[in-house]
């Protein structure tokens, strides 16, 4: 059975000015239908780049995109925009970019359903509906400054699932909220995925609500990092030495070579292949030639193990 989401190298580089700057590095991944991950990172990392391409908004700069049976690549015009309305919803931060202030909480639910094409009762059922859903039966009425941040960021997911999408795209979702109203929003997503088996994708600073997901995964610097859902710490042996998690030698292991990255963070090890990998060969030709020099790396070998 192959996969709901997938990702294959993608690359994602933007103009900034004279320069590009990469967004996205090679991204592979894979998710399965029905399932929930949440991706963490600084801001400026990729997330939001990720959801873009991911919701039809963006296009990659290279590499191939899946969601279902569609080529997100090969998706222009009238089926583009029917992807958008359709098969997937959103759920930004910003209340401005979730709900018309000038409409009520019903009405900003009806509005993706009149896009569709939907009759005036469907709408109003369906409407009724999701405001019961997320348990703003009695909001109806209210407009958005009626509303408080949880009540509005409620109202948002309603919306976003007025078409009954089979994706959810959450781009910080609970970002403007207290911790109390983002635990009950990051509550409400994981039901409403339980009950209308919605797969949901959503990005986050916030590591405690990440693990309402079933996988939580890192994007640092435009690349996917380690898998968190099974995070182990590293262990200091009495002679120094630090002894890394299984999970991370295993990573280690499969390559030919590792690239020790020095930060003004820390330092950072990178499994590569002795020979360029493709991500490396797609951003040749993307960076400018006079882009800032990269950062200091050296290359470890590993030794061979001892012959008893």
């Amino acid at each position: 059975m192959s996969a709901f989401i997938r990702c294959q190298q993608v690359v994602k580089a933007y103009k900034a000015g004279a320069h590009e700057v990469v967004a996205l590095r090679g991204i592979d991944f894979e998710m399965e239908e029905g399932e929930m991950v949440a991706i963490i990172g600084p801001s400026g990392a990729g997330k939001s780049s990720l959801l873009n391409l991911l919701g039809g908004l963006d296009r990659p700069t290279a590499g191939q995109l899946m969601v279902g049976e569609q080529n997100l690549l090969e998706l222009k015009g009238r089926r583009l925009a029917t992807y958008r309305l359709h098969e997937v919803g959103f759920v930004w931060q910003q209340v401005s970019r979730n709900l018309f202030a000038h409409r009520t909480a019903q009405q900003n639910i009806m509005l993706p359903l009149t896009l569709a094409g939907a009759k005036r009762r469907e709408r109003g059922r369906r409407a009724k509906e999701l405001l019961d859903a997320v348990g703003l039966a009695d909001k109806a009425k209210h407009k958005p400054v009626q509303l408080s941040g949880g009540q509005q960021q409620r109202v948002a997911i309603a919306v976003a699932l007025a078409n009954q999408p089979r994706l959810l795209l959450a781009d910080e979702p609970t970002g403007s909220l207290d911790r109390e109203n983002g635990v009950q929003v990051m509550r409400l997503i994981r039901e409403l995925r339980e009950q209308l088996r919605l797969t949901v994708l959503l990005v986050t600073h916030d590591i405690e609500l990440a693990d309402y997901a079933d996988r939580v995964l890192t994007l640092r610097d435009g690349a996917l990092g380690q898998d968190l859902t099974k995070q182990e710490t590293p262990v200091v042996e009495d002679d120094g030495r630090i002894r890394l998690p299984e999970t991370v030698r295993e990573q280690l292991a499969k390559a030919d070579q590792i690239s020790v990255e020095v930060r003004p963070e820390g330092v950072l090890l990178r499994p590569e292949k002795a020979e360029e990998d493709l991500s490396e060969k797609l951003l040749q030709g993307i960076l400018p030639q006079d882009a800032p020099p990269p950062v200091h790396r050296f290359r470890l070998r590993r030794q061979k193990e001892r012959q008893a």
